[in-house]
């Protein structure tokens, strides 16, 4: 019998044919891999083809994330099962999956050289970061992610896991199969949800205005937790920061550790006076005023603002759960009907916290400008995230891609780029978005730099069924943005303007082999970290460069 029910199914195949219209995969199994990495990691679809190390000696992994948070990291292994009908979905993930897991995992702890001699450049590129962490001294944390479109572990699967982790403390897993994937992507049929705090004497102040009532409330911690963990307690339920603005999806947001040191310290008693808490919007709430210890019952709420508290206090009862009976939680809770109340609650919170995200510039003028003059030239500017999934993907740009396009090429940073791309809507949103483009030039602009995506995943699709660790064509999966930054240095080089068609095509691959010449002698240091200096730009503006170009126009 199916998994699955066939509406489940469709919704989930749905999103792996417009996976394989976007990212343009070999495979239907490729592009679920990219669905999941959507679900995780929303606004990274630059990065998908750096985590993806599914192929050639793959050995048994998918994708692999880092997450590196101050003195600490987070390390992701996602496996993924993608079953081809619906009559299929009943299959598990066997034994021989996870043993494959469980064998990657022996050797990056017992640091194996065969991890390096795979061939597989985003695997090895990997392994070296991870082991690079460990003698620097972080403490890295582990989570194997299973992904399925049908069903998870079986219990054999399951009982060999749990085995293989009891020596690997630092290991955790989860499954993420159909159930997981309703609840992130159908948002906007999401379950009503009730929640229970438990408030701390009688700590809770309420008042009312007109359409909206609120209560300000000192809570015990625990009860926020249970909240908010799912039925495994592994993880939080993302749906409840839907109308998050910086929405905290999978690891997507990150631990603070911090946070964590706090409620897990001797001073746990001191979290309320250095944490600003949790504001909560809702249809409704009730307690009974007057009460010592009264639980407040919240009805179909959202947490708007923070989430990141939210998963670290998760993290934080994880690791020390005793410490918990003295940390206490400030949490607003706001009850209105109207949306556009809710909507200002978000944004003001968020703003009051100095937190610079896309979202808050979303409605800025000069975007809404840019948006227009796109639409004249048959594009759909996305000022906000995918508010036009509709669309042909080869026609929708991206804001946050725009910004780092324009950050490599015009104000020549490809390193910040890709290290920085938070303050593209931050300190630097002026200096990369005004009114001064002309549109035909970001225009070509953009499809120049859609040449070298094309040019990146073609050499990825083609290495992942046949192993070619060498050759210029390699410095795209990391550089890809030091690529365009380069084109526009030989075009400076040229006095010439930005080209089209086949001419792009053809400065793409001058710039591409600028880069392999300058990088080509650098074999200590791994490409992760050197499309992450500055130093690397040095290396591609030497004293040569006006000859070097000269003599291919010869």
């Amino acid at each position: 019998m199916p998994a699955v029910s066939p509406i489940e199914w469709d919704i989930v195949e749905a999103r792996v044919t417009a996976a394989m219209a976007q990212y343009g995969p070999s495979r239907a199994s490729l592009a679920f891999v990219y669905v999941v990495l959507e679900q995780y990691f929303p606004d990274r679809a630059s990065d998908y083809p750096e985590m993806i190390v599914d192929g050639g000696n793959d050995l048994g992994v998918d994708a692999i994330e880092i997450l590196e948070r101050e003195d600490r990291a987070e390390i992701l292994i996602f496996q993924s099962k993608h079953r081809t009908s619906l009559d299929s979905t009943d299959r598990t993930i066997n034994d021989g999956e996870v043993l494959k897991i469980g064998s990657f995992l022996h050797g990056l702890f017992d640091r194996e050289d065969r991890l390096l001699k795979t061939g597989n450049l985003q695997l090895t590129e990997a392994v070296a970061r991870i082991w690079q962490l460990h003698k620097s001294g972080i403490i890295c944390r582990y989570r194997v992610v299973f992904c399925s479109n049908g069903k998870g572990l079986s219990p054999s699967a399951t009982c060999i896991l749990d085995s293989t982790l009891q020596s690997m403390p630092g290991v955790e897993y989860e499954v993420y199969g159909p159930t997981e994937f309703m609840r992130d992507i159908g948002s906007s049929s999401r379950e009503r949800e009730i929640g229970c705090l438990q408030v701390i004497g009688k700590e809770a102040f309420e008042r009312t205005d007109g359409d909206i009532r609120g209560v300000i409330a000192s809570v015990d911690a625990r009860s926020f937790v249970e909240m908010i963990q799912t039925a495994d307690k592994r993880s939080i339920k993302r749906h409840l920061f839907d109308e998050n603005l910086r929405i905290f999806l999978g690891a997507n947001g990150g631990y603070n550790s911090n946070i964590i040191q706090t409620a897990v310290s001797d001073d746990s008693h001191l979290f309320w006076y250095l944490n600003n808490g949790i504001t909560i919007t809702c249809k409704e709430y009730a307690f009974n005023k007057g009460h010592a210890n009264p639980v407040i019952r919240i009805e179909d709420f959202q947490i708007v603002n923070g989430a990141q508290t939210s998963h670290s206090l998760l993290e934080a009862y994880k690791r020390s759960p005793e410490t918990f009976e003295n940390v206490v939680l400030m949490v607003r809770v706001y009850a209105t009907a109207r949306s556009d109340i809710t909507e200002r609650v978000a944004v003001a919170t968020n703003s009051q916290a100095r937190i610079q995200a896309r979202d808050l510039r979303a409605n800025h003028s000069v975007l809404k400008k840019l948006e227009l003059a796109f639409n004249a030239k048959g594009y759909f500017f996305e000022r906000k995230r995918n508010m036009h999934a509709e669309r042909d993907p080869k026609k929708r740009i991206d804001a946050l891609k725009l910004g780092q396009i324009l950050l490599s090429y015009e104000l020549g940073e490809p390193d910040r780029a890709k290290a920085d791309s938070d303050t593209i809507f931050g300190e630097r949103f002026n200096s990369i978005f005004h009114e001064g483009h002309a549109i035909d030039d970001l225009c070509r602009l953009v499809e120049l730099y859609r040449l070298i995506e094309e040019m990146r995943d073609t050499h990825i699709s083609r290495q992942r069924e046949v192993i070619e660790p060498s050759g210029e064509h390699q410095y795209l999966v990391y550089g890809h943005w030091f690529v365009l930054y380069s084109t526009h240095l030989i075009l400076t080089q040229k006095n010439a303007s930005l080209p089209e068609g086949e001419e792009a095509r053809k400065l793409v691959v001058e710039a591409l082999t600028l880069v392999a010449t300058a990088c080509g002698t650098v074999k200590s240091t791994a490409q992760y970290q050197l499309f992450r200096s500055s130093k690397t730009k040095g290396r591609i503006i030497a004293d040569d460069l006006p000859l070097r170009i000269s003599s291919r126009m010869d």
